[in-house]
């Protein structure tokens, strides 16, 4: 009877061995050395038994592809840069692009790399995994490293949920840098998760949130107001949509009743000038012939009537339309043309015109109580906006009074200074290429002339004027209206589900590095470094030097049935 051998249970088993690309790429550099050794004195020297380096060395060429070809991918540069092709594909297609895996491995395999690199699906989720789990690490170990020595900013956060799995996602955005705070999945959204997830996203940031913008979810406000204690200013686009969907519907049905009715006329009138014509080319008949004159003029006269009826929804609509959208070009707090600082008092005087065309046209077309219940709730949201405006202003006008500086140059930093940094921020959302280049010049104009030779701010020192500058800029980002970054991430996340078909956490935290140190805007710069204000160390440099072997293609064994066709021949 064969004797039992104890094993230890709590012994984890040990992983097969095997040898690293890059031995076999130096191996196959030196065989094609003209002044190499012998291979039994290299397999000596780096320690590789003699079998195994003459299995790298006689390796075929694999079928439909070029030798010269394979003879680079199997050397050192040709390692390297399959390392750093694949590492690239993932990155850009699989991570920013939303493409699945089996389509990587399609590319793979259309290209003849399936030959060198395995293009499985599950040699490539493997490697996959790995790559995530350390873009999370390069993030937590950069996220530490940036934030060593840096200035306390007083920043604003957007926030909002998205629905793409079985818990919601909470995301939190500093928009001037579009850097991510806070992406995580969470049971819930209410203030306290939302309160510990922003309260964790800011552990170790030199960061003091004092405003938060959103729509008017009640979880989002009684976290800003009660557990933050932070300013809240809800976004205009939910805002515009509440107050705007009970107005245009039964205007846009009133215009299509009154171009429907004046189609009809029209076709009236044309009967009774079709009849008079056919009248005239026939024989009289007996009996008055019929006063089609007398038709054609009333018909006419009705076809006018529903005309200008027409004309008139129209331009309803239209004014309607130019007054909803005159809330969001109003609500800045400086003039759009002048650049000059605009007041809480006046900003409300400007919002509670367009209201007030708003509320006659409800009137004149005689609109439901949806509307006007609309416009009543649209009054409160109104008191807010100027609330938050208020707001700005006050801490606008600490920051700068702490500055400490001459009254001239104060007064340059509030009108020109203030005014030509957010307009350079705000001119790329215009809706129109004129209204961006609109904007960009007033920015252009202002920030010249707040340091222009002989004016107040340029006879300060160099490093005052700097100092200047960043609280200026601090100051101006503090004035977030629009939810628009966060909503743009919600989308792209979408996206990554359609394409991954879920979202693991460690996917999430992933994709989250990705946006903040991998991508960069025309400018050359990452979120990361626009926050931080630092340049950060080059991702792909960092990735490659950790990452593991390139999966290797198994070897091509033929089919059952080919094998004993083959012996039957």
């Amino acid at each position: 009877m064969t004797p039992c051998y104890a094993t230890d249970p709590e012994q984890q088993r040990t992983d097969s061995f095997r040898w690293p690309r890059s031995h076999a790429a130096a191996a196959f550099d030196q065989a094609n050395d003209p002044q190499r050794c012998s291979q039994r004195e290299y397999a000596r020297q780096q320690g590789i038994p003699r079998a195994t380096l003459g299995d790298w060395l006689r390796q075929d060429t694999p079928p439909g592809v070029d030798p010269l070809l394979a003879a680079f991918l199997r050397s050192s540069a040709g390692e390297r840069f399959q390392r750093r092709l694949v590492l690239v594909l993932f990155l850009v297609f699989h991570l920013q692009g939303a493409c699945g895996l089996r389509l990587l491995g399609k590319f793979l395999s259309l290209t003849g790399l399936d030959a060198f690199v395995a293009s499985s699906y599950g040699a490539l989720h493997t490697f996959g995994a790995r790559l995530e789990e350390l873009l999370a690490d390069f993030a937590r170990d950069e996220r530490a490293r940036l934030a060593e020595g840096m200035l306390e900013r007083l920043v604003a956060l957007i926030t909002d949920e998205h629905f793409h799995g079985a818990s919601p996602c909470l995301v939190a955005i500093e928009p001037v840098s579009d850097f991510i705070v806070v992406e995580e999945y969470q049971p819930q959204r209410d203030a306290l998760t939302w309160t510990a997830a922003i309260r964790g996203g800011l552990t170790g940031l030199p960061l003091k949130v004092v405003l938060l913008t959103s729509d008017e979810a009640r979880g989002l406000i009684c976290c800003a107001e009660k557990h933050l204690q932070v300013q809240h200013l809800p976004e205009l686009f939910h805002g515009q949509r509440d107050l705007g969907q009970p107005l245009f519907g039964p205007l846009r049905r009133q215009t299509e009743a009154a171009r429907k009715n004046l189609e009809q006329q029209r076709q009236v009138t044309q009967h009774w000038r079709d009849a008079k014509e056919r009248a005239s080319q026939e024989p009289p008949h007996p009996g008055r012939p019929l006063d089609f004159d007398f038709r054609i003029t009333l018909a006419s006269g009705m076809e006018q009537g529903d005309a200008r009826n027409l004309e008139v929804c129209v331009q309803r609509e239209q004014q309607a339309q130019q007054a909803l959208r005159g809330l969001a070009d109003d609500y800045h707090p400086f003039d759009a043309r002048t650049g000059q600082p605009l007041t809480a008092e006046q900003v409300q005087q400007r919002l509670q015109q367009r209201l007030s065309v708003l509320e006659q046209i409800t009137q004149e077309a005689q609109l439901g109580g949806k509307a006007t219940a609309a416009l009543a709730g649209g009054a409160k949201w109104l008191v807010t906006l100027v609330a938050g405006l208020a707001w700005f202003w006050a801490l606008a006008h600490k920051r700068v009074r702490d500055l400490d500086l001459p009254e001239e140059a104060e007064r340059q930093v509030r009108q020109q200074l203030l005014s030509g940094l957010y307009w350079e921020r705000v001119a790329r959302q215009g809706r129109t290429p004129e209204e961006r280049q609109e904007k960009q010049a007033l920015a252009e104009r202002l920030l010249k002339e707040a340091w222009a030779t002989g004016g107040a701010l340029s006879e300060l020192g160099r490093e005052a004027r700097q100092e200047i500058e960043r609280v200026a800029r601090e100051v101006a980002g503090l004035f977030q209206r629009s939810s628009s970054c966060v909503e743009g991430r919600n989308g792209r996340l979408s996206l990554f589900q359609h394409g991954h078909t879920r979202l693991t956490p460690r996917k999430l935290t992933a994709l989250t590095a990705v946006h903040n140190y991998v991508g960069r805007r025309p400018d050359g710069t990452t979120a990361a470094e626009r926050l931080f204000g630092k340049k950060q160390r080059d991702v792909l440099a960092w990735l490659l030097e950790r990452l593991p072997d390139l999966p290797q293609p198994a070897a091509k064994r033929p089919k059952k049935g080919r094998q004993q066709v083959q012996a039957a021949a």
